[in-house]
């Protein structure tokens, strides 16, 4: 049925509609709209100069991406013409919008200190934070190459047993800015003032306490003075440079496992990494898949057992000079011997590991669900998953049996590893899954398609269906933010008005008590939506096949339009011939 299309996992349909757009330009001259050709001979060189690879060229911004900035309401987002980019800075309680630099007076400055050419047009800037409401931090790379110790080549000799010697690797070098939007004045940061460079393998716990990785398929820890440590050797190096550093300083680190193995393990599977490398890479800290407890007293993951699993295999020839084998576990329909997963529960507090007891499914999968965090862009926090529940007390999971027509929603006590089944979703077809919201009183918000169609449905702590808040022969796609105070849910969804495209998005609200269902947005276009911490203000791109895309700003409460906020530009697609 046409409404089985709507699924979680299809593409966004934003991205629908400008892979229509995109489709839409290769078609018509492939139809000889243009009349270049006879009608209805096709026109291969005319669609030849609108090819995919030449359009992105030719059509630059066509969606805000809201850069919300921490402590206000205020967002900055960048939009590229064909006359060059600009930054705006926008205010929604004021209602203005201003620019963020002065173009041609910041590219001199970069000029004067970098001593490569910049123009107002294409500004190098990258990586923009706010580090305070009027001050800003970017970087800047250079044309020229700087050496630094190739730290990996050390180790590999050391590995191998042989005499280290010197070894130097070039890479372009970076230079870090503050600027002070009020005052426009741009100042050239040490190297001592650099931000935080946080290593892919380190999971921070909430309290930045402790540190915890994994080393030959075990964990370990380090604590936080240990790691301040490994991330002063790594300020103001990037990439490679910084992740072959940490390894040479000498940081107390505490096993906390000693069971794991290959296929077994309790780090994280690197697809990509041919077997040659990934038995190097054993012994150094790698990632763990962990969620933390909000107190930072447990954490909790998920171990996969694939020892009996069957093998496949990747070959390597591109860029090697001979090639090389990649070699992971993988199941296939109708095996026997499958992977087996295990939710785990470590409290730090005891040094103790705890087992769920999950079992109920033959060759379950076993997964968590992590409280929804609002992550400021370019921040420097090391990015971490957190327990939905709000002590250390709970873990909230979910199991799917493995023809995916059966899911479970559940509960674990972390000290006892006892399970409490709260929902149950039951399909002759497979049951898809959206995320769990959980309520400040312990109400959840659980997103099912048991009737058929996608919806919204509110359970106490306890499992008990309190009531439904929405209803009908719609798609709900997924919740984008909640408003206990005033008990609103926004949430997006396909299909509920009459006569239009069911792919075409709208932002909706509803109360909690399932009342109240209002569209926040016009008919006859597509939209995608962000919403900022507060829920007061959202940023609204639309768009449909035969229309430029725009992007406003709107109020939640009202979907009152508070500001226009860019326009996508086609110029150079018109000069083009289309």
């Amino acid at each position: 049925m046409a409404r089985r299309t709507l699924s979680p996992h299809s593409r966004t349909p934003i991205r629908l509609q400008l892979s229509r757009i995109l489709g839409f330009l290769i078609i018509l001259p492939l139809l000889g709209v243009t009349g270049a050709v006879a009608q209805g001979e096709a026109n291969y060189r005319l669609a030849g100069r609108f090819a995919p690879y030449k359009l992105r060229k030719l059509i630059k911004s066509t969606r805000v991406t809201p850069q919300w900035i921490q402590g206000s309401e205020r967002f900055w987002f960048e939009w590229e013409t064909a006359n060059g980019k600009t930054y705006s800075i926008v205010d929604p309680v004021a209602g203005t919008k201003k620019v963020l630099f002065d173009n041609d007076r910041l590219a001199a400055e970069l000029t004067r200190i970098t001593l490569d050419p910049w123009d107002g047009q294409h500004l190098p800037i990258r990586r923009i934070t706010f580090v305070a409401p009027d001050t800003l931090h970017f970087e800047v790379q250079s044309s020229q190459d700087e050496e630094q110790e190739d730290a990996e080549a050390e180790r590999g000799d050391q590995q191998e047993g042989q005499a280290s010697k010197a070894r130097r690797r070039s890479q372009k070098q970076v230079f870090h800015f503050e600027y002070a939007v009020g005052t426009q004045t741009l100042r050239l940061l040490e190297a001592f003032e650099g931000p935080d460079n946080h290593p892919s393998w380190a999971s921070v716990s909430p309290d930045g306490q402790t540190i915890i990785f994994a080393r030959n398929h075990n964990l370990y820890s380090m604590t936080a003075s240990g790691y301040q440590q490994v991330l002063d050797v790594r300020r103001g190096k990037e990439g490679a440079a910084a992740d072959s550093v940490d390894w040479k300083v000498e940081v107390e680190e505490v096993q906390l496992t000693t069971d794991g193995e290959e296929y077994y393990s309790y780090a994280g599977r690197n697809f990509g990494s041919v077997d040659e490398e990934r038995e190097k890479a054993q012994a150094r800290r790698s990632r763990v898949n962990i969620s933390w407890a909000p107190d930072s007293k447990r954490f909790s993951l998920i171990r996969v057992d694939q020892r009996k699993s069957g093998a496949l295999w990747v070959i390597h020839s591109t860029g090697n000079k001979r090639p090389q084998l990649e070699t992971y576990k993988y199941d296939l329909p109708g095996e026997t011997t499958v992977a087996q997963s295990a939710l785990l529960i470590y409290d730090l507090g005891a040094a103790k590991m705890v087992t769920a007891q999950t079992d109920r499914f033959k060759d379950q999968r076993l997964f968590t669900f992590n409280a929804r965090q609002f992550v400021y862009p370019g921040s420097t926090e090391p990015q971490r998953s957190l327990w939905l529940a709000d002590d250390s007390d709970q873990v909230f999971f979910w199991r799917r049996s493995r023809d995916q027509h059966k899911v479970d929603v559940g509960v674990v006590d972390a000290a006892t590893g006892a399970v409490t089944i709260l929902i149950e979703e039951r399909l002759n077809t497979y049951v898809e899954t959206n995320r769990l919201d959980r309520l400040a009183n312990g109400d959840l918000l659980w997103w099912s398609e048991r009737d058929g169609w996608a919806h919204l449905y509110r359970y106490g702590p306890d499992g008990t269906l309190k009531n439904r808040l929405t209803e009908g022969p719609f798609s709900v796609r997924s919740i984008q933010g909640i408003d206990e105070t005033r008990g609103i849910v926004y949430f997006t969804a396909n299909a509920h008005e009459p006569g239009e495209d069911p792919y075409y998005e709208h932002l909706y609200r509803v109360g909690l008590d399932g009342h109240g269902l209002q569209r926040l947005d016009q008919v006859g276009v597509d939209h995608d939506v962000v919403l900022g911490e507060s829920n007061r203000y959202y940023v609204d791109n639309y768009s449909r096949v035969n229309a430029t895309p725009e992007a406003v700003l709107r109020e939640t409460a009202t979907g009152r339009t508070v500001m226009k906020l860019a326009e996508a530009d086609f110029s150079k697609l018109m000069e083009a011939g289309y």
